[in-house]
């Protein structure tokens, strides 16, 4: 007995498959939600070909059905991980295949173009809560009338890492304040205030090279003089303004210290101290051949 050849499971029938698609569409547009999916940039080291920075640096609006959600206040939500208990809140998206093509394509461009990607993230304004893709399902439902009508996202929780969000939405830009902030000290006489988020730039000559330091404002405090900064690119040099992209506010440094890191945001901070003893007890004039050549002294 043969399979019935009004179904086929193979190639199908365009204007069934057309139906179906519209359904789900439908379905999607009704019961979903509307979210930012924002693609990641990575920056590889070359040397070693590991990923040394993420970037996500554009965004997209689409409606997604919300399928299941898997940990949140369960005792699942734990995991015992490498360094210890670790929160896997999962959630599970649904998105229509046509309206990617048709649509996300047409907006974005992904690593793997045409598809989404595993590591781009998904932000849900509702909940205001953002969500690393991790596996995405490309055959559920299997081949319903020969075709394919979905994608299925399996997604945790967004562990905030040493990222970069630059995307012009700035509910998105203001997920990175997740990386290293370095306070740095201006002198007095600068003009203008910094804004925060906005980019800062050093420009200085180096031998008969002109060298760039940028970075991003976390926080200016006009009282005590100190900008705090975080992603920093280059090397920050005294007696150098940093001037304001934005805002045009222009600074000279005092004096900076990357040992010092978040140490008003940590009351048991003790690298300073560390740094000093190591200074008393080990002869940095030999060189290490496990580590860095030198001393450190007042930064990295």
């Amino acid at each position: 007995m043969t399979k019935n050849s009004y179904f086929p499971q193979y190639g199908g029938i365009g204007s069934e498959q057309d139906l179906y698609q519209d359904l789900v569409d439908e379905q999607i547009k009704i019961f979903g939600m509307d979210v930012y999916y924002i693609p990641k940039t990575m920056l590889i080291d070359r040397a070693l070909n590991d990923v040394v920075l993420s970037k996500f640096e554009d965004n997209v609006m689409i409606e997604m059905l919300l399928t299941s959600v898997d940990g949140f206040g369960g005792a699942s939500s734990l995991n015992l991980a490498k360094f210890g208990l670790q929160i896997k809140d999962e959630v599970v998206f649904t998105v229509s295949k046509r309206r990617w093509t048709n649509y996300v394509t047409t907006e974005i461009t992904t690593h793997v173009n045409g598809i989404p990607n595993e590591g781009d993230l998904i932000y849900v304004p509702m909940t205001q809560n953002t969500y690393e893709i991790k596996y995405v399902e490309r055959e559920a439902p299997f081949y319903q009338l020969g075709k394919n009508y979905t994608y299925t996202l399996n997604c945790e929780l967004y562990n905030p890492g040493n990222s970069i969000f630059n995307t012009g939405n700035s509910t998105l830009d203001n997920l990175e304040g997740e990386s290293y902030i370095f306070p740095v000290t201006m002198n007095t006489g600068g003009t203008g205030t910094f804004s925060v988020g906005e980019t800062v730039t050093q420009t200085y000559t180096e031998g008969s090279t002109q060298k760039t330091t940028t970075a991003k404002v976390v926080k200016w405090d006009a009282s005590t003089r100190k900008l705090r900064l975080t992603y920093l690119v280059g090397n920050v040099k005294t007696n150098v303004a940093f001037v304001g992209q934005t805002s045009a506010a222009n600074w000279v440094v005092n004096n900076f210290d990357t040992i010092d890191i978040l140490i008003d945001n940590n009351a048991y901070d003790e690298n300073r101290y560390y740094e000093n003893k190591g200074d008393v007890i080990i002869d940095f004039t030999e060189s290490n051949p496990f580590g860095e050549y030198g001393d450190i002294g007042g930064s990295f």
